[in-house]
């Protein structure tokens, strides 16, 4: 655990560096260039150059050299090593699902430990404003949003399926923008509940349908059946997302988009995995009657492999390049064979269903 975390801190110190020194360079240029302008003797409107913010900036840098330099190095330090401390993705995929007499379900308590996992257990890091070093960095903000919108689907597909006001209230407080810290987004900047509180409530509510009679243990095919259509098509949306965006999009020279929808769709698979958890264990035997044990397994392998894929930096690549990676296609790849066994899955649970 300890060799994984310096090797995640020296991934972060490399990215943020890099973006440092980019932005070093620029500066650098800009004042140069803006040195030697104030030189010409032919130059125009000397007094309006003189007010121009760009040349205070350059006087300010030429006499404050030490100060400009130690600022810099500690917004490289605070957002450097506070970034990666508090920009761990919480992942992991061996957490044990328990449940009690008041909740039996399985699949409703996998259901509450992602959202616990995303919003109790680490800090809500989308609606973190840029003094907050996890603003930072965008990996764990989208892996976060693409754990929490996954649920949200399955949540309001259960509601649909049991009537249960509960579920329905606990999809629509997680139907709540996910950048809201203090202030509303609209043009008058309101004070308004943060994202994270009202996601708090939301699982607040799933806690009480877990506990209430809607949420008694399951026996039939039925509701195994919706919800496999459920995980299949949220499997789909983001195949369909990965592909469009390496064929629209593995030409350009930085593809910055390709970052977050990698990142989103890890949060997918999160939710996936731990779903498919919780259903093998509440419908254990259909699922062995119906010979789908090993099936389930690999499915749930090839998602264990995806969220194990941790590039240095996302490349989206044309497929056709031998020398440059695609981690989106990657990516895909897993998602798809995964999606295939879920596939033969439902084929076989529908079949036994109409016996």
């Amino acid at each position: 655990m300890i060799k994984t975390l310096l090797t995640r801190t020296r991934i972060q110190i490399k990215r943020l560096i890099g973006k440092c020194v980019y932005i070093y360079v620029y500066i650098k240029n800009s004042l140069i260039a803006i040195h030697k302008k104030s030189k010409n003797p032919q130059e125009k409107n000397k007094r309006k150059h003189k007010n121009n913010l760009l040349n205070y900036i350059a006087v300010f840098s030429e006499k404050w050299r030490i100060l400009t330099l130690g600022a810099l190095g500690f917004l490289i330090i605070y957002y450097g090593l506070g970034a990666t401390v508090s920009s761990t993705i919480n992942n992991k995929l061996d957490k044990p699902i328990i449940v009690t007499q008041k909740s039996p379900r399985y699949t409703t308590e996998a259901l509450s430990y992602v959202l616990k996992s995303q919003i109790d257990d680490t800090p809500w890091t989308p609606a973190l404003p840029i003094i907050f070093p996890a603003a930072v960095l965008d990996n764990l903000p989208n892996f976060q949003i693409g754990a929490k919108d996954s649920a949200k689907y399955i949540i309001k597909r259960l509601s649909s399926y049991h009537t249960d006001d509960n579920l329905k209230e606990a999809g629509e407080l997680l139907d709540y923008p996910a950048h809201i810290w203090l202030f509303s987004q609209t043009a008058d900047d309101k004070l308004a509940p943060g994202s994270a509180k009202q996601y708090r409530k939301a699982l607040a509510k799933l806690t009480d349908f877990a506990s209430s009679e809607n949420n008694n243990k399951a026996t039939g095919s039925h509701e195994l059946l919706y919800i496999l259509s459920g995980i299949e098509n949220l499997l789909e949306r983001r195949l369909n997302i990965l592909n469009q965006q390496v064929t629209e999009h593995n030409s350009e020279l930085l593809d910055l988009e390709a970052d977050n929808i990698f990142y989103q769709t890890e949060g997918y698979v999160y939710t996936v995995y731990y779903l498919l958890k919780g259903l093998s264990k509440d419908y254990q035997d259909i699922i062995v009657e119906t010979g789908q044990y090993e099936n389930l397994t690999n499915a749930m392998s090839f998602l264990e492999t995806a969220s194990e894929l941790e590039p240095l930096s996302i490349k989206n690549a044309s497929p056709q390049d031998t020398y440059e990676a695609n981690h989106l296609l990657y990516l895909g790849y897993y998602l798809s064979r995964a999606q295939n066994h879920l596939k033969t899955i439902h084929n076989h649970i529908e079949s036994y269903a109409r016996k």
